[in-house]
């Protein structure tokens, strides 16, 4: 099945209900929350793509990180990147795992803030607010086809230039690839080069595109070019979309989905057991009539 089929358009432009036991999209919960000791924004992707435009006219800089389980096990493990991704300006918690850890922490998210579900809902709005869209990176081709695909689908009007991500650290080809995107006038520049990759190369390179907006975009661009077929809308809607991944590459996902999945929930569940004995210990710093001391 490619990307040009009914059934496959509707997965990648019509974001999936969420479930109401993982997002409770509850509008009265606190702007942001704190789950495994980073500032999450606690929004909507409607939202997210508002104040990305909003930073991309107003000519502010903004690093942004999706936040997911193989985000969280990386920082676990290595301690740089976990500070390249907590110094961002933007979090957003993306997918069933972060729902699922900021419930076990009482802190409910309101959605799912991933990058497909954000991508078109983006790509429509810089077309009406005149902002421009770089692709950058996947294999040869892959962002190319991302961006076809999206002309054809009627929303590709604002991305203005793709170049893949092959290439070496300090290669004249990586210069390439960050003169093409300075040179589109691109406001917002999407970079798919895999976790932690991409976000550890966009903190380096920040200062050399000109963009206001950039932000790290996974596997997005193999969505959009038809390489990868999303899950089925009743697996988004309950949070297994992961569980589709498994299932069309088992071999490359195994460990990542099956160990990591593991290791995540040990992780979760601690966070969750100080972030809890911290309201206690807070809870009790507050006399009865409640005054802080």
């Amino acid at each position: 099945m490619t990307v040009s089929s009914n059934l496959q358009t509707r997965r990648l432009l019509v974001p999936a209900q969420r479930s109401s036991l993982l997002w409770p999209g509850d509008t009265s919960a606190p702007s942001r929350v704190r789950v495994f000791g980073l500032a999450i924004e606690n929004t909507t992707v409607a939202a997210a793509t508002s104040s990305w435009i909003d930073a991309a006219r107003r000519r502010r800089k903004l690093r942004a990180v999706f936040v997911n389980a193989h985000v969280v096990n990386e920082m676990a493990a290595n301690s740089d990147y976990r500070a390249v991704v907590a110094s961002a300006d933007r979090l957003y918690a993306d997918g069933s795992g972060l729902a699922l850890a900021a419930r076990f922490a009482a802190e409910p998210l309101r959605d799912n803030v991933n990058g497909t579900d954000l991508f078109p809902a983006l790509a429509a709005a810089a077309a009406s607010a005149h902002v421009k869209i770089f692709l950058l990176g996947g294999r040869p081709g892959i962002a190319e086809a991302a961006r076809q695909h999206m002309v054809g689908f009627g929303l590709g009007g604002a991305i203005v230039g793709t170049h893949h991500g092959y290439f070496a650290p300090g290669s004249a080809d990586e210069d390439a690839a960050i003169a093409a995107a300075n040179a589109s006038g691109a406001d917002i520049v999407l970079v798919a080069m895999g976790v932690p990759m991409q976000d550890q190369w966009i903190a380096r390179h920040a200062h050399r595109l000109d963009a206001s907006v950039l932000a790290g975009v996974g596997g997005l661009f193999d969505f959009f070019a038809g390489k990868i077929e999303r899950a089925p809308h009743l697996m988004r809607v309950v949070g297994c979309e992961w569980v589709w991944r498994l299932l069309l590459e088992p071999r490359r996902m195994a460990r990542r989905y099956l160990l990591g999945n593991v290791n995540f929930i040990a992780l979760a569940l601690i966070d969750a057991a100080w972030h809890r004995a911290g309201k206690r210990r807070a809870s009790a710093l507050v006399p009865a009539g409640g005054d802080v001391p």
